[in-house]
């Protein structure tokens, strides 16, 4: 594989960055191929840098840390998604790896004529990941796959170099909507949790994003709406979460963010994200519901319960009003045995009371609890 030029192309990258922008906050970590013994150090409370950094250092048997980007064209009809884990199957079970192995790139790519989405799984036998200010470059070594980030999380640079498995190209995301968390903006002091045990930060709410992969002899190229985020926790996944909707997208000059999960125990945590002409409405973790609709509309979901037709989705704003919100599914992407589900979809509504918009998103579904 040709990745040492790549690896370059990135380290001149993050210098140039770093002469212009002068950031105050540099870091470095790399990720062995395999868990460590030991207890996990995982960050839930938000500092002034380092949004998109490394938040599980050390990652077990148990714990886990990612980092993830989609694009979906306007017409809904294609769509890539590229998931960067240092995550053990122990720690995050859709990760199906051998052993203590935690390193792997996965990407989703679906197209017209191809609309439930091929998947590639590239394990690699390093990642790097350079934080600077708040963004951070990562290459994982052996996969061909990286990416790279500018300090004030304003443009990312997916970069695919896997000619052995015919996956070649680039995504390029340019943010039109600031960063956060999930009770609120990119700030120090901010709970980083999205629920018990389970963190995420939005780098990237909303993108302008070009995107032009070729796979297996076949293009894929469109611009359309982009999305970057991370989620890390230092306890098994499965531990924490029996169901969550989370999704995003882009409804006229809206950009849209929303997460409803339950916990085993019953717990509901919510996050509503919501920005217009660059400059967030509201960032919340109350008051924000969401909920399936149309066939396998069943609330809580359960293992097996098949891919529901749509979201109602309502996000209360305080003075700024109650953005509401259908989300109608275009084509189910990915269904992983009953277990988790993705799809692109159109988007229509807008905030209670003034005018309503159409637009694109990408969703998904885990189904983790057991059948009642």
């Amino acid at each position: 594989m040709q990745t040492s030029g790549l690896k370059l192309a990135t380290v001149v990258f993050v210098l140039a960055s770093l002469a212009l922008a002068r950031p105050p906050w540099v870091s470095t970590h790399v990720y062995s191929s395999s868990t460590v013994n030991g207890s996990s150090d995982g960050l839930f409370t938000s500092s002034d840098y380092g949004l998109d950094a490394p938040k599980d250092k050390t990652i077990n048997a148990t714990s886990y840390d990612w980092w993830y980007f989609d694009a979906v064209s306007e017409d809904q009809q294609s769509s890539v998604v590229c998931t960067f884990l240092a995550a053990p199957g122990t720690g995050f079970p859709l990760n199906q790896l051998p052993d203590n192995a935690m390193l792997q790139v996965i990407i989703f790519v679906s197209y017209p004529g191809q609309p439930v989405s091929s998947f590639s799984m590239l394990p690699a036998t390093e990642a790097t990941v350079v934080s600077v200010g708040n963004g951070a470059s990562g290459h994982w070594e052996g996969s061909g796959v990286g990416f790279v980030g500018t300090p004030d999380l304003s443009t990312y640079v997916v970069y695919v170099d896997s000619p052995n498995i015919g996956l070649k190209g680039s995504m390029t995301f340019h943010s039109v909507a600031p960063a956060h968390y999930p009770c609120g903006p990119a700030e120090a002091g901010q709970n980083m949790a999205i629920m018990p045990g389970v963190g995420w930060a939005n780098a990237m709410p909303d993108a302008t994003t070009d995107v032009e992969l070729h796979v297996n002899g076949t293009t894929v190229k469109f611009t359309g709406v982009g999305y970057h985020d991370k989620n890390w926790g230092d306890t098994d996944f499965n531990d924490n979460v029996d169901s969550w909707y989370w999704g995003h997208g882009r409804l006229g000059p809206y950009s849209i963010v929303w997460y409803d999960g339950l916990s085993p125990n019953g717990l509901e945590s919510v996050s509503g994200y919501v920005a217009r002409d660059g400059k967030i409405l509201g960032a919340v973790c109350t008051a924000t519901t969401v909920r399936p609709t149309g066939s396998n509309s069943t609330y809580p979901p359960s293992i097996g319960v098949g891919p529901p037709a749509g979201l109602h989705i309502e996000i209360d704003l305080g003075a700024e009003g109650k953005m509401i919100v259908e989300a109608t599914s275009t084509f189910n992407i990915v269904n992983i045995g009953g277990l988790y589900y993705r799809w692109t979809g159109s988007l229509a509504g807008g905030i209670e009371g003034q005018p309503s918009f159409t637009g694109t998103a990408l969703w998904e579904e885990f189904n983790l609890a057991p059948p009642a």
